[in-house]
């Protein structure tokens, strides 16, 4: 190991791995036995002590490479120091990598040998189990968790024992380390739950039904364990015993969601279908019932459907008288945009689902996004306006919400507004934001800082924008053309536009700006070039009145003034502000710029 290049953002992101194996243990405050074998002098001591101590001062301060360098000194002196090699382990477990098999092999065999030299260490025991489950290496946790729970029989370690024992599938240990924990705490409802658990998971039914039996009569006004003991019947063939017991408990209690879904299950299993559908629709349009039964009900409707491939149109008509009545949570409305989505239903048709969903649950922001998609395809934007005002008063850290309400409002011509809106929401952008968009963001500020007259502040904004993607082609294009408007930096602005025409060049605007900025530059005769290859791609229509408009100032410097004013009449007609046909008819008049 070489810590000392280890990069620091490395030991940042691990150190809450460090803090908290340091939190719980007892090597700086303890003294461990020590194996016997090696007598240090008083003076090797004495080192010992200052490197190990001052590796633990480095270690609070987050010098790891310096923590390192003084336990490997410290290692020099006493190599059977446990606690200098425990926190040599760590270091090598915590930086050594995935992929570093080496370290983590040199670190697990570190706390190998300090568990050996202080065995009546739990800290390093415990440590040591959880490296090897990390590793796979679940017999040997077992076992070393074992021998702790035999000398110190708590909750924490039988509970970790417990969970071992289930991740390697050795369910009856488990039952038996639930029994020693029962022996500690007494039996509880959580306990006797997972023994049922287990029991089912072993096929151990004779135990299973004593279980079940055991907790429908120490919670006899529970009715998930008697829905649970005729689960069990219908798991094993008892379908008389299971349907007499589902329909005890719906006797008792006619809206019990476990009842009702358990039901569900059995007609299904059993092949009556016309019991099943009919279920199926009493739950979900039951008013009574829990928004936990009617999900499932439909859930299970709904995959047999697609599984089927059948007709969607009962599925979908069950959906819409569900989704009609009072709604609990959003999990209805959830489930039938799924639904219809994976039917490949038209987005016109699940847009008033997703509203139906927000109408209950408006703070849940993947329907909002799912939405606000939906619009920008359909060009709605005063629709678009509203839902990203609503989404970032439920979500207000969510800078998605500013910058589209934004770009509604600037479409809208409310520049001001829409400049507020960027402003507010420019706090949210983070260096954990997409960069594109992050860049987007930056760009239609800088656009509204121009459109609202602060040229200073929308080029410090485009440059915000390029630093985070320096491709970024419509801003490219945006602050190239506002520069050659000041007839500043026209060199710096004629590279940026020269990058959108190469990267898109067909595109009007983009050969528009360039050609704009030969002009700035008298570049007449390359303007006029760009100018014709932008008009090739240009419709008559309004938004494009100022490329004719600058192809008329092209033509004329060229010399070419009849032609100019066909370009110029032409933008004319074309313009909408009063401003803009007031200059462009005040050249057609004089023939001349």
């Amino acid at each position: 190991m070489q810590p000392r290049h280890i990069t620091y953002l490395i030991l940042a992101a691990l150190l809450p791995l460090l803090t908290a194996c340091k939190g719980s243990r007892s090597a700086a405050g303890t003294t461990d036995p020590i194996m016997p074998g090696r007598t240090l002098s008083y003076e090797d001591s004495r080192r010992f002590d200052a490197y190990f101590l001052e590796s633990l001062r480095q270690r609070e301060k987050g010098n790891y490479d310096a923590q390192y360098e003084l336990l490997t000194r410290a290692l020099a002196v006493n190599p059977d120091a446990a606690e200098a090699l425990y926190e040599t382990a760590l270091l090598k477990l915590s930086f050594g990598g995935f992929d570093d098999t080496t370290h983590r092999a040199e670190g697990e065999a570190m706390l190998h040998r300090a568990v050996a030299l202080a065995p009546d260490n739990p800290t390093y025991k415990e440590t040591l189990a959880n490296q090897m489950a990390r590793e796979g290496n679940y017999a040997g946790a077992i076992n070393l968790y074992k021998t702790m729970v035999q000398h110190h029989p708590t909750t924490d370690n039988i509970t970790a024992l417990i969970a071992l024992q289930e991740e390697s599938a050795d369910f009856a240990g488990a039952i038996e380390s639930i029994t020693r924990l029962e022996e500690i705490e007494g039996k509880n409802e959580r306990y006797s739950l997972e023994k049922f658990r287990l029991y089912t998971q072993l096929g151990d039914n004779e135990h299973a039904y004593a279980a079940i039996e055991d907790l429908c009569a120490e919670y006899p006004g529970d009715l998930r364990y008697r829905v649970l003991m005729g689960d069990l019947y219908q798991q094993n063939g008892y379908n008389e015993m299971a349907l007499a017991i589902y329909r005890d408990v719906l006797a008792v209690e006619p809206d019990n969601a476990y009842g009702q879904i358990s039901l569900l299950a059995y007609y299904k299993k059993i092949g009556q279908d016309s019991l099943y559908h009919a279920l199926v629709e009493e739950v979900v349009l039951n008013p009574a019932a829990t928004g936990e039964a009617k999900t499932e009900a439909l859930r299970g409707y709904m995959a047999d459907n697609l599984q089927a491939g059948a007709d969607s149109t009962a599925v979908m008509r069950l959906f819409s008288r569900a989704l009609a009545m009072p709604q609990e949570n959003r999990s209805l409305a959830e489930l039938c945009v799924y639904y219809m989505m994976m039917r490949g239903m038209p987005e016109k048709d699940i847009k008033p689902v997703l509203e139906k969903l927000l109408e209950t649950e408006p703070d849940y922001t993947p329907a909002r996004m799912s939405l606000l998609n939906i619009l920008l395809k359909k060009g709605d934007m005063k629709a678009v306006a509203r839902l990203c005002h609503d989404g970032a008063l439920y979500n207000p850290a969510e800078p998605v919400f500013y910058y589209y309400e934004a770009a509604a409002l600037m479409q809208n011509e409310q520049n001001a507004e829409a400049l507020e809106r960027l402003q507010r929401g420019e706090e949210y952008i983070g260096e954990d934001t997409d960069r594109e968009f992050a860049s987007d963001y930056q760009s239609m500020l800088g656009d509204l800082y121009h459109a609202t007259g602060d040229t200073r502040q929308a080029f410090s904004a485009y440059e915000k924008a390029l630093g985070m993607k320096s491709d970024n082609i419509m801003c490219l294009n945006n602050y190239a053309y506002f520069l050659s408007l000041t007839g500043e930096r026209l060199d710096d602005a004629a590279t940026m536009s020269r990058r959108t025409v190469e990267a898109e060049p067909d595109n009007a605007t983009y050969l528009d700006t360039y050609a704009w900025i030969l002009h700035a530059q008298r570049n007449y005769r390359e303007a006029r070039t760009y100018i014709d290859r932008a008009l090739e791609k240009t419709p008559e229509e309004k938004g494009n009145a100022s490329i004719f408009d600058h192809a008329g100032d092209i033509y004329y410097r060229c010399g070419e003034r009849t032609q100019a004013v066909r370009f110029w009449v032409k933008a004319l007609s074309l313009y909408e502000t009063a401003k803009e046909r007031a200059a462009v008819r005040n050249k057609v008049k004089r023939r001349r710029l």
